[in-house]
């Protein structure tokens, strides 16, 4: 028997080896949900984002009529990426308010620098802005996960790279040119939980942290010291709504019923809480979709993100990329779910891939950034070229480097 039938074979005996578990999942479940805003009520925090935005211009241009021109500016960009088709609610939370992940509440002090930085590209200026807004950080390599998907698959559970100090190198590198937000990812991240709490409390003030996790460890304990430190989201990745399928697709007995749990104690201590899932070529139906956000809804997150199959890690070598008309269709559903009336009251979907096919690639140093289990920059984490280190000294030339460089796929946005 060759290698890879070989291969083969443990996968299919590692699927058949897990059962179902006999819990009523029902029961887990937040004590409250994240709610969407819309309508008028909407359109009002719309008109005030405006004005704090036409308030933030004017103290960056000094001159009304650079105002006027600016926002328009504002307004062809986010035209631009949207293709005229914008999402028509909010999500709030704690009485902030979230238009994406990963973009501050225009309440948060985050707001400010976040439009500081774009605003620089569109006409630069001298006030403080940051060269990233999202740096996503593995800091781990293990995980007691065997994801079907996972893209750190040649990576998990060997010997660990990144100490307690390289990831306070990490962050304080980051800061000096300014990451908005920085995810912790891995391998499955709470692992380390603890330093990632020490590391909040230290970073905090110049970032906005959140936690990419399968749910593991996530309890109830672990929640409230992450909000003590100032957690701001938790990403849960969930790729089914039914509890046996995902368990399979995760090859770990239990795994839903702990992404629930982290889901729950994510909504309870008021982070951002999102789903992020992988739409395979299998569950690529609107029937399915739509199943999927009712779960999501009664789960009572905020956010949905879809996330397509790439053929890296776990997937390397395998026919697993979207149909054309499998894309089409997730395109459908990310813009049905956000903009018409009968779904205003379910999660935002985030998609990255619509946007990238319309305006080009945020990531590969261009407002994003992926830094792997070794401390390696990579453009993104479907993208496995390494373009240097974060502990470098010279890392800022690197992303830039990459930023030059672009994506492969979509190229850079402007």
């Amino acid at each position: 028997m060759s290698y890879a039938q070989k291969t083969e074979a443990a996968e299919l005996a590692l699927r058949a080896s897990i059962q179902p578990i006999d819990i009523d999942y029902s029961e887990i479940r937040a004590s409250n949900k994240q709610k969407t805003v819309f309508g008028a009520r909407k359109r009002k925090l719309h008109r005030m984002r405006l004005i704090k935005n036409a308030i933030v211009i004017l103290r960056l241009y000094r001159t009304p009529g650079r105002v006027i021109r600016i926002l328009n500016l504002i307004r062809k960009r986010r035209n631009e990426i949207a293709g005229g088709k914008n999402v028509y609610k909010v999500v709030s939370i704690a009485n902030k308010h979230f238009w994406r992940i990963n973009i501050p509440a225009w309440e948060s002090p985050f707001f400010d620098t976040f439009l500081h930085s774009e605003l620089h590209r569109l006409e630069p200026h001298n006030h403080s802005k940051h060269r990233l807004t999202l740096t996503y950080l593995a800091i781990t390599k293990k995980c007691p996960l065997k994801c079907e998907h996972c893209f750190e698959w040649d990576n998990l559970n060997k010997k660990e790279k990144i100490s307690t100090s390289n990831i306070d190198t990490m962050i304080e590198n980051l800061q000096s040119i300014g990451s908005t937000n920085i995810a912790f990812t891995g391998g499955e991240p709470m692992l380390r939980v603890q330093e990632i709490i020490c590391a909040i409390n230290k970073y905090k003030d110049n970032s906005a942290f959140w936690i990419l996790t399968s749910g593991f460890n996530f309890t109830s304990e672990n929640a409230h010291a992450l909000k003590v430190a100032g957690l701001t989201g938790v990403v849960v990745s969930i790729d089914h709504h039914d509890p046996y399928q995902h368990d399979v697709f995760r090859r770990t007995e239990g795994s839903f019923r702990d992404a629930l749990i982290a889901v729950k104690f994510g909504i309870e201590n008021d982070f951002v809480t999102a789903i992020s899932t992988c739409i395979t070529q299998s569950n690529a139906t609107r029937e399915y979709l739509d199943e999927f956000m009712r779960f999501a809804k009664d789960l009572g997150v905020g956010f949905v993100q879809f996330l397509e199959p790439k053929a890296v890690g776990h997937y390397a070598m395998k026919n697993v990329m979207l149909k054309p008309e499998q894309l089409k269709l997730l395109e459908e559903v990310f813009l049905s779910y956000n903009q018409e009336a009968e779904y205003r009251d379910f999660p935002i979907i985030v998609y990255h891939g619509y946007y990238q096919r319309r305006v080009g690639c945020m990531a590969s140093g261009n407002r994003m950034v992926y830094v792997d289990t070794n401390g390696d920059f990579m453009k993104c984490p479907f993208c496995h070229k390494k373009s240097g280190s974060l502990l470098d000294g010279n890392f800022e030339s690197m992303i830039n480097e990459m930023n030059i460089d672009s994506c492969s796929d979509f190229g850079s946005f402007g």
